[in-house]
C-alpha cells in the first residue's frame, strides 16, 4: 500500500467493519473519514467491536464532556479562556480495547462575551481512568474532511496519526 492510501486500521474500522455486509463497508468508511468519527449513522444496533456508533445521551457523557471542558479551561487558564457546558448534543462510541467517545457539545465561551459555540472532544475511558485526547471547535459542513475546505484545526489532538483516526490508541 502506498503512503497516500488509508488502511482500515487508520480509519478505526478493523474487525467490526470487516464483519459488516459488503454493501455497508464503503458507506461506513466514508462517514467515519468525513466526520472524523463524530457523525457516523447507526448501521447495526448495539456495540460492535471496533465500530464507531451513535449512543443515546445519558449522564456519563455529560461527565466526560465536563472533563473535556475542565481540561480546556486548565490548559488555557493563563489566557483567561473559560468554557461552561450548555448541553451535550451527540455522542459516538468506539469500543476497542477501551471505550472512546466522540462528543459534540455546546458551551458558552465566557472569554468571548458568553457566546454559545459548538465543540467536539474525543474522550477515552480506560484503566487507569478517563482522559481527554482531542478538542476543537466543530467545523462547519463545508469545512469537514473530504469537502476540500477543512478549516478547523484541533486545539489539541491525540487521537489522530497523519490525519487519520487511530484504531485503538
Amino acid at each position: 500500500m502506498d503512503s497516500g492510501e488509508e488502511s482500515d486500521d487508520d480509519l478505526g474500522v478493523g474487525d467490526g467493519e470487516r464483519s459488516l455486509p459488503e454493501e455497508y463497508r464503503a458507506f461506513y468508511k466514508r462517514e467515519v473519514s468525513k466526520s472524523e468519527g463524530f457523525d457516523v449513522p447507526e448501521i447495526i444496533a448495539g456495540y460492535l467491536y471496533n465500530l464507531i456508533q451513535p449512543r443515546d445521551l445519558d449522564d456519563i457523557y455529560e461527565e466526560c464532556t465536563q472533563l473535556a471542558i475542565d481540561e480546556y479551561n486548565r490548559r488555557f487558564a493563563e489566557t483567561n479562556a473559560k468554557l461552561e457546558l450548555v448541553k451535550v448534543s451527540k455522542v459516538m462510541a468506539h469500543l476497542y480495547d477501551k471505550m472512546r467517545y466522540y462528543i459534540t457539545f455546546e458551551a458558552r465561551d465566557l472569554a468571548d462575551g458568553g457566546k454559545t459555540k459548538t465543540y467536539q472532544a474525543v474522550v477515552r475511558d480506560a484503566i487507569p481512568g478517563i482522559s481527554v485526547l482531542s478538542f476543537r471547535l466543530k467545523p462547519a459542513e463545508d469545512e469537514q474532511v473530504g469537502s476540500g475546505n477543512h478549516g478547523k484545526e484541533w486545539i489539541w489532538e491525540g487521537h489522530l496519526v497523519n490525519g487519520h483516526l487511530l484504531a485503538g490508541g
